[in-house]
């Protein structure tokens, strides 16, 4: 975590939410806010031959 950059209270920077019944999710706050990267730089090789 950077200095001075406040933390998603409900996901508290895990970018995934915990809910009673148990039930994980994304956390929405972050993903609204762009906090979230749809595009990683470390591809694993999925195997699809093309």
């Amino acid at each position: 975590m950077e200095w001075g950059k406040k933390t998603c209270e409900k996901c508290c920077g895990k970018k995934i939410v915990k809910e009673k019944d148990g039930s994980i999710h994304t956390c929405w706050d972050c993903l609204a806010n762009g906090e979230m990267d749809q595009h990683s730089k470390n591809v694993k090789d999925s195997g699809i031959k093309l």
